[in-house]
This record gives C-alpha cells, structure tokens and sequence, in this order.
C-alpha cells in the first residue's frame, strides 16, 4: 500500500531525497535515490527526480519496494558522550571497536550512527518526521577512538562537507608508534588500493590520491613515540599507511606492520606473569585517538574557530601511563 506523504511549509524548497531521508533516516540515501528513478515514487501523482524541489502542500507517494530496505539497526540503549551540539551540529566520542556506519556483509550491526539515530528520534516535528536526520561528516577506523562529527541539517550537511572539501577542519590525532621519532616531518606520498590486499591502501608512486600528513613527536618512550598527527587530505587508511612508510607502524595495528596487542609484560622489567591466569592486553586495537576537530561553526563562519577536543580513553591513558613509569626515554623530547 502506497504511503502518502504531504510537505510541512517549513519544509519548502527541500529536495525530494532529503524530505524522504527524513521519513526513512535509517535507510542509505543512495537506495531511496535509486528507489525514485525507478518509478517508486511520485510528486502529485506525476513522476518527479531525487534532487527535484518540493513545495509547501505537494503529496508525494511512495510505493513499498518489493523487499524491505535494509537499516541501520537500533543501538540498544548504548550511550553516546556528547562532545558538542548545536542546531547544525553534533560531535560525539566515538569509542574504539564501534563502528561508524554498518559494515557491507552485515558485521557488527550494533553503530555509533545507530546511536546517533536512536537520540535523533526522540524528537518529532508536528507532522511526526523526526527533526533531525543526522549524517555522518567523516569516517573513523573501527579500532579508532576520539571525535567524529554529525550533521544535523540539510544547511549544515552542506556547509561543514565544503569545509572538509576544501581543507578547512584542523584534525589532530594521538598516535603511539613503534620505534622512536626525534624530529617533526611531513609524509607527502600518494595512496592507492593494494590490489593484493584486499580493503587495505598502500603508498603509489604514481596513479594514487594525493595525501599529506603531518607529524611531531609529543613524549618518547624507550622503543615507542607518541606523535601528534595532522592529516591534511582525508584518505582511507592515510594515518596508519603514512606511518608505517616511514617504518613506524602504530604500536598496534597488525594490517600495516604493528602488534596485534600491547602486554604489561612488554613493557615492565622484571614482570611477573601470577601462575594458572592468561595476562590481559594493556590494549587490542589501533593505538590511535581522533583528539580533536577545529572548525568555523556555520553560526558564526567569520568567528574564532570551534575546537572540539576527546579526551584519552581508559585503555590508551593506561597505556600511556604504563609508559611513563617504564618505558620513558632518558633523553629530553624534543620542543
């Protein structure tokens, strides 16, 4: 049974994918696009196109499709640490081993997006579409923590996505390396998929994407360097290939040359492991923090920028302590 749609004034001039994510936000953008090219859909009655623009009063009518669109799941009650909201814009601290958006094949059906989702739907417009429909900005890796940011509006969809287009969002992660850095350095080196490694990048000479990056060391540790890393482009993987081609892989992150885990035993002189009980890793996922995100905030573009900062989580603060009492160079860092 076709279900009637009629656009709200206020939503006047929006386009028809955007009033259709509003009234199905779990389902990818690109299926009710393709949905309506397809005939599924009709404005008044007549055909219509995904970017055609709406006015206040049109009924928009929307077949079912012969099977259920795929969504993304509800999170089960997983609580989000708000790092910032305003009308057009939401970050969160992503934790470490959740993931952004659904993966392809169905793993890990439980995602922050989901989360994000869920909050969203507790508020309704008077014709019951839910307020907001929130997007992800950007991507981080699965064992990736820290910042990651949310639009809220169809205007700050718009905005922030130029921004990050045009280079214009400062991000800074934490990365403990293997191996000591001394000096501060540029990696500019373009990447490409690693055809016989399926899903991962690898450095190109020639055919790849631009990509940049950006580092200084911040604490040295005997046979470990916590960096702070600036990517300038925004490539799959760019942080974790960049370094692992200057022959300083993330401490953890065995795709690309690190560990599979990080063990207090590694680290303490002398340890002692208690007898009949397996040691627990200090750390099992990328030894990498999204620290922080500085932007110009679309209330005020001309203003001070808006810095968004996440904290350490547990397991990296622990680390990094375990660190510092054992692993600590003896020599200065460097300024």
């Amino acid at each position: 049974m076709e279900e009637v749609l009629v656009v709200a004034d206020d939503l006047g001039g929006i386009p028809l994918d955007e009033f259709l994510a509003l009234r199905w936000p779990r389902v990818a953008k690109g299926r009710l696009r393709a949905w309506v090219r397809q005939g599924g859909v009709r404005v008044d009655g007549g055909p219509c196109a995904p970017g055609d623009r709406l006015r206040p009063g049109q009924v928009v009518l929307v077949e079912p499709p012969p099977e259920p669109w795929p969504e993304v799941r509800r999170a089960g009650g997983l609580e989000l640490r708000i790092l910032h909201q305003d009308e057009h814009l939401l970050a969160v601290d992503k934790p470490a081993g959740l993931p952004v958006e659904p993966g392809r094949w169905g793993e890990h059906p439980v995602t922050l997006t989901g989360a994000v989702l869920d909050r969203a739907e507790g508020e309704r417009r008077p014709d019951g579409l839910p307020r907001r429909r929130p997007r992800a900005l950007h991507r981080l890796d699965l064992g990736t923590s820290g910042v990651l940011l949310y639009a809220l509006s169809l205007e700050g969809e718009r905005y922030y996505r130029r921004l990050f287009e045009e280079g214009r969002v400062e991000k800074t992660y934490h990365a403990l390396v293997i191996g000591e850095v001394f000096e501060a350095g540029i990696v500019d080196r373009p990447l490409a998929p690693d055809r016989r490694r399926g899903g991962l990048m690898r450095v190109v000479e020639s055919g790849g994407k631009e990509a940049v990056t950006e580092y200084r060391p911040l604490r040295r540790f005997r046979g470990y360097t916590l960096l702070e890393v600036r990517p300038r482009t925004g490539r799959t993987h760019q942080i974790r290939v960049h370094l692992a081609s200057l022959g300083h892989p993330l401490a953890v992150d065995p795709r690309y040359g690190g560990r599979d885990r990080l063990l207090l035993s590694e680290i303490k002189p002398g340890y002692r492991r208690k007898p009949g009980r397996e040691e627990k890793p200090l750390i099992q996922r990328l030894t990498l923090h999204a620290r922080s995100v500085e932007l110009n905030p679309l209330d005020a573009p001309d203003g001070p920028p808006l810095r968004i900062e996440a904290a350490h989580p547990k397991d990296l603060r622990v680390l990094l302590s375990k660190m510092e009492k054992w692993r600590r160079a003896p020599e200065a860092d460097p300024e």
